[in-house]
């Protein structure tokens, strides 16, 4: 082997050498680079729990010597029991009570629950915390039959006011959701042959199948929009109109319309002109003319051959007499308002719900207002005498006093054939002289010179 040959072989080896070398050196600073990492990786989380640590030590010293320094007071709850509740149902004759405190028998209470436990029964999960459908059905009634306030109830049924609220909302929504249709509904052909002859018994005027008129209803509005609340008699209302049978039951209700709205403007948006216009009604025929059965209403509302009221400035004998039997249908509406009225006491007060929510008190009424006359609940006359003070406190807007009626040619043909049909079914020709009575400043009917069926009585 040649010198230049050995040479060749040892830088070789060197060059080998370093080769290793350097890659001995790049993988050791490599590992270097990864320690350091990890190093730093672990001092960071180390300083940010030690830092945590810190914060939560000093935090909770800091609260510490804040909750000393601050009074404090002990923490107290209400103690609430439903002590008259229980006793009045544990009672085993309470069904004055319960007509007195709820307008109803106790069947007739645990009916209602029945229909109403799907509604209003409690969650299962929060049955504990929740009021059972009994308590409900009962809070939602004394509501309604007392108009008492949110406080008073709960502390009689031992739960909060907000709770109150909550009771008598479900209670009522449940109402209407189940019950409106079922029990609020026009009649059919065959029920208004009974109607009909039912109030041609009172009125002696064939084919009446229902009065028809409108309540107010005091609220209280917001201020916003209270001048359009405002009725004729100056304070804030809603208007309830209703159509009623000869049993004082509600067959179609309308509701929602402020104080200050025509009751025209109320009638158009009832949907009555879109069921009777045209309808298959039981007919008669009077002195040769085909006679439609019609509700009867005061003047207010205009003169349809579905819609008939009296003369408005009777001149004739037979104008007056005809307006005398008419109002003997009619004043139907009136005491069937009146006997909701005094069943529902929160009707006489101004409701202190919220406005958007009173129409759905007003349907529960009616709907409960049925039940009871169908199912021939005792009504109490001590509950129309507590009226007198409502009605003067809120008197009803004097509906004759508009002027903003329309007649129709059929309808003025309708009522005169009517009247002539009292007139040849009775004599007419009365004599009536007036004197008061004692001074009292009544007056009496003297003399009647009159063969009909009917007299004419003192005045009331």
């Amino acid at each position: 082997m040649d010198n230049a040959h050995k040479r060749q072989v040892v830088e070789n080896l060197f060059l080998t050498f370093a080769t290793k070398q350097a890659e001995l050196f790049k993988q050791y600073d490599a590992n270097r680079k990864k320690r350091s990492k990890i190093f730093l990786q672990r001092l960071r989380y180390q300083l940010k729990r030690n830092g945590e640590n810190h914060r939560k030590e000093w935090s909770s010293k800091l609260e510490a010597e804040l909750l000393e320094s601050i009074p404090t007071r002990k923490i107290w709850k209400l103690s609430r029991n439903d002590k008259w509740f229980r006793e009045l149902f544990e009672q085993e004759d309470n069904e004055d009570d319960l007509l007195r405190y709820f307008r109803m028998g106790r069947a007739m209470y645990d009916t209602l629950v029945a229909m109403l436990r799907q509604d209003l029964a409690p969650h299962p999960l929060l049955a504990a915390q929740s009021c059972s459908a009994e308590k409900k059905v009962g809070i939602g009634l004394y509501k309604l039959t007392t108009g008492a306030d949110y406080t008073t109830i709960g502390n009689m049924f031992g739960v909060h006011k907000a709770t109150v609220k909550n009771c008598v909302h479900q209670f009522c929504k449940s109402m209407v959701k189940n019950y409106m249709d079922s029990e609020i509904y026009l009649p059919d052909q065959e029920e208004m042959e009974e109607i009909s002859k039912s109030f041609e018994d009172k009125s002696d005027i064939p084919l009446v199948i229902g009065a028809m008129g409108r309540l107010h209803v005091p609220i209280t509005p917001s201020l916003a929009d209270s001048k359009n609340y405002i009725n004729g008699r100056k304070w804030p209302s809603l208007i309830l109109q209703a159509v009623v049978d000869n049993n004082h039951c509600f067959r179609h209700i309308t509701c929602g319309h402020v104080g200050a709205t025509e009751d025209s403007v109320v009638l158009g948006d009832s949907g009555l002109y879109q069921h009777f216009d045209g309808a298959d009604m039981p007919s008669q025929n009077i002195n040769g003319n085909t006679v439609k059965s019609f509700i009867v209403s005061d003047t207010v509302y205009p003169l349809l051959p579905w819609l008939q009221h009296g003369y408005m400035t009777p001149t004739t004998t037979e104008e007056e007499t005809f307006n005398e039997h008419l109002n003997k249908a009619r004043v139907a509406v009136d005491e069937a308002f009146d006997r909701l009225r005094a069943r529902f006491r929160i009707l006489q007060r101004k409701i202190d719900i919220d406005i958007n929510f009173v129409p759905q008190i007003l349907l529960t009424c009616c709907i409960l207002h049925n039940f009871l006359e169908k199912n021939n609940t005792p009504f109490l006359e001590a509950w129309s005498e507590a009226l007198q003070e409502s009605n003067q406190k809120y008197p009803q807007p004097d509906g004759s006093a508009s002027l903003n009626y329309t007649t129709t040619v059929e309808g003025e043909s309708i009522r005169d054939v009517l009247k002539e049909h009292l007139h040849s079914k009775y004599v007419l020709f009365r004599t009536i002289e007036y004197n008061q009575l004692d001074g009292a400043g009544g007056f009496m009917a003297i003399s009647s010179s009159s063969s009909s069926k009917y007299s004419h009585d003192s005045a009331r």
